[in-house]
């Protein structure tokens, strides 16, 4: 690589961050990264009717949510801007004129209903549609008629009809398609803006792009756009067309697939380290046994000579295995941080008055348990009620009847309430000193008292969450249970 790489990332504000435009900009940062070369953000909303600034805000959420900082381009600085395409119309009007100038481009009056017309006999005739370059062949005068009449026109580019468009692809190899079989595209509408693929030509020359690392998807424009950058007297970029993300069936991942949007993972409680790692392995193969990955070690590990040829299954099980991981290896104080968003979306607490002393207790007793943040509130909620309602057949020791079971309770009442210090060791020792006073197994006493002081039959260790809890709500919620028992 003689030049600087200079690699982008050009999502369309046409919504949020989709998770394979996430997987596309992690592997052009990569790329970035590990050559000192220079990651771009560029936003292509030249569909002016399906873009907004609400869809730019969300995908700029997105890529600052992942952690995929950009070193130029749409909200940084840069020598090339603007980065906002509906910002650069001058450029490819410029750029259009020398096409029509130079004889590569030409005007299209053909109607919409014209060329519907032209599509259905195509499909009835069981051959794919190609523009028959009606306009290109009309008289000076045809021309002229359209020209007083102010017909509205679209400019097509005059695509080569001999030969073939050839390209080396960095993870493809060589790919070629006959020239014949390359359309007449539009490259402006007939609003006078310009299309993807003739934006985006100029916009990679301009800005210097030294590689197009974009989803196969994009293989045929890109097929599109060679002849389109050659006529302009561009230097072409070296390309690497990524496997597409699929659903476990093979079928194309959508919105009908689930969450298919940066944003939806976030608000599901993934964390963004075990998004990057998950997207950063669809596709990509580090040629060893290794799948948690630091951003940091990904940059070192990264390499387009392993970006894998066939399409890549998105599998959401592997996610929530990785998510689990990395909630496990994360400090305490780091978890609780990002567990309070979902705990105050749930009503558990108020962000502004809880005791994170507190928070952080009861979130350590829960670390191992938890998969994703959203389960938080769930697995947390019974250490901030100001009161649980266990249910009675739950508060009866497996094999003694209620009578004993409340006497039971009764005594570990007056022995916790007797108890000189609250901690993990004196609580174990009152409490399997009562199982053996009572001849019961420690399994027998524990469950009641579990049911007690947390409404569940299933929560973390015993003692450790009663020393959590504390004197005060463990014994007022043994005294409530006991009166459950009474009743």
């Amino acid at each position: 690589m003689a030049s600087p790489v200079r690699v982008r990332i050009a999502p369309s504000p046409t919504g949020n961050l989709h998770v394979g435009n996430a997987r596309t900009a992690l592997y052009n940062y990569l790329f970035a990264r590990q050559t000192d070369g220079v990651f771009i953000l560029r936003i292509d909303d030249t569909d002016a009717k399906r873009s907004s600034d609400e869809d730019i805000d969300g995908v700029i959420r997105g890529f600052r949510w992942l952690g995929l900082d950009w070193d130029e381009g749409y909200a940084a600085d840069g020598d090339y801007g603007p980065y906002r395409q509906s910002e650069r119309q001058d450029l490819y009007r410029s750029h259009m004129e020398k096409l029509l100038a130079e004889g590569h481009a030409y005007r299209c009056w053909c109607t919409p209903e014209e060329l519907d017309v032209l599509r259905k006999q195509a499909q009835r005739e069981r051959r794919p549609f190609r523009y028959p370059q009606t306009c290109l062949n009309l008289s000076a005068a045809e021309r002229s008629a359209h020209e007083r009449s102010g017909d509205p026109f679209v400019i097509r580019f005059l695509s080569p009809r001999e030969g073939s468009v050839d390209f080396v692809d960095l993870v493809r190899g060589d790919l070629s398609v006959e020239a014949a079989e390359l359309d007449d595209l539009v490259i402006v509408r007939t609003d006078g803006t310009p299309t993807y693929n003739f934006a985006s030509v100029i916009d990679d020359s301009l800005m210097k792009i030294t590689h197009v690392i974009r989803g196969a998807d994009h293989l045929y424009n890109t097929h599109r756009q060679l002849p389109i950058a050659q006529a302009l007297g561009f230097d072409l970029p070296a390309f690497a067309h990524l496997p597409l993300l699929t659903n476990p069936d093979r079928t194309k991942l959508g919105k009908r697939s689930g969450a298919v949007f940066v944003g939806d993972y976030a608000a599901q409680g993934y964390l963004p380290e075990a998004v990057v790692n998950f997207l950063a392995l669809l596709g990509w193969n580090p040629g060893d046994t290794q799948e948690i990955f630091s951003l940091d070690e990904l940059v070192e590990a990264f390499s387009l000579d392993r970006v894998n040829r066939a399409n890549a299954v998105f599998e959401l099980q592997k996610l929530f295995w990785l998510n689990g991981v990395y909630i496990r290896s994360m400090s305490v104080a780091d978890l609780t941080d990002r567990s309070i968003p979902f705990l105050a979306d749930a009503g558990t607490v108020d962000p502004d008055q809880v005791d994170l002393d507190y928070l952080r207790g009861a979130v350590a007793l829960e670390q191992e348990r938890l998969k994703t943040l959203t389960e938080a509130p769930a697995a947390l909620d019974f250490f901030f009620d100001a009161e649980v309602t266990p249910d009675p057949k739950h508060l009866v020791a497996k094999k003694q009847t209620p009578e004993a079971s409340l006497r039971a309770l009764e005594l570990v009442l007056t022995r916790l309430q007797a108890m000189p210090a609250w901690n993990h060791d004196s609580i174990e020792t009152c409490l399997r000193g009562i199982a053996a006073e009572l001849g019961w197994k420690a399994g027998q006493l524990f469950m009641p008292i579990r049911v007690a002081i947390t409404g569940k039959t299933a929560t973390p260790p015993l003692f450790e969450t009663m020393e959590v809890l504390g004197s005060t709500r463990t014994l007022a919620r043994v005294k409530s249970a006991i009166e459950v028992l009474a009743a």
